[in-house]
């Protein structure tokens, strides 16, 4: 089985997040983020992004109001600008076509209306099984919790388990269910919270991993 992350593997995300982090906070009164700011900020989960992003010493009362007016927000905008990155649908093609009935799934952060909307509007149902976004009874990456739910969904194994994502919670979460890693570098969050976490592969895109795929592919031990 094929596990995803969303936000900077998959999909380019950043200027809807922004749009919708940036509404969210001028409608509490909170200073305008960047969208450098923003995009170090993503990776485990809106109110964490959220509570990255606000004044200084908000109240846990304030970041929620913030983050409930951010869902609303990034429930309306969240497809206006955002696109799957180069060589994802050609991969994800691919890995369908050499392995008929190979499960390739999707473990995000980020919540689940959102991330459903994504993989319908881009069609991901093509090639991705099932979605499963960070608010679910399952928990958020690194807790593995939802890698092992889909590994059980899929009738797998951790040997017969990739994980592919960008940031530090993509790796914590394959390291703790036993499963190996792509990172795919120059995703989101801050890159030094990459610092000592491990890896297995490491790749610059898409098109750089299905060169390398031969050689990782899980197969049977």
């Amino acid at each position: 089985m094929l596990v995803y992350d969303l936000d900077g593997t998959l999909f380019e995300t950043l200027p809807d997040l922004n749009t919708a982090v940036n509404l969210a906070l001028a409608h509490h009164g909170h200073p305008r983020a960047t969208e450098s700011q923003v995009r170090k900020a993503i990776g485990d989960g809106a109110r964490i992004l959220i509570s990255r992003l606000a004044r200084a010493g908000s109240s846990e009362e304030e970041i929620d109001k913030i983050w409930a007016t951010f869902r609303e927000r990034y429930l309306e905008v969240c497809a206006d600008s955002s696109f799957v990155l180069p060589g994802v649908e050609s991969f994800l093609e691919a890995r369908s076509r050499d392995l008929p009935g190979r499960h390739q799934a999707i473990l995000t952060n980020k919540p689940q209306a959102p991330s459903d909307l994504l993989s319908e509007r881009f069609a991901m149902n093509r090639w991705v099984g099932r979605v499963v976004g960070g608010d679910t009874p399952f928990g958020r990456k690194p807790d593995p919790t939802g890698l092992r739910h889909l590994m059980t969904w899929a009738n797998t194994t951790p040997e017969r388990t990739l994980m592919i994502g960008d940031g530090p919670a993509d790796l914590a979460v394959a390291h703790q269910a036993g499963v190996k890693c792509v990172l795919v570098e120059g995703g989101y969050g801050n890159p030094e919270e990459l610092n000592g976490l491990p890896w297995d592969w490491k790749v610059a895109n898409f098109a750089e991993l299905a060169v390398l795929w031969p050689e990782i592919e899980p197969r049977n031990p």
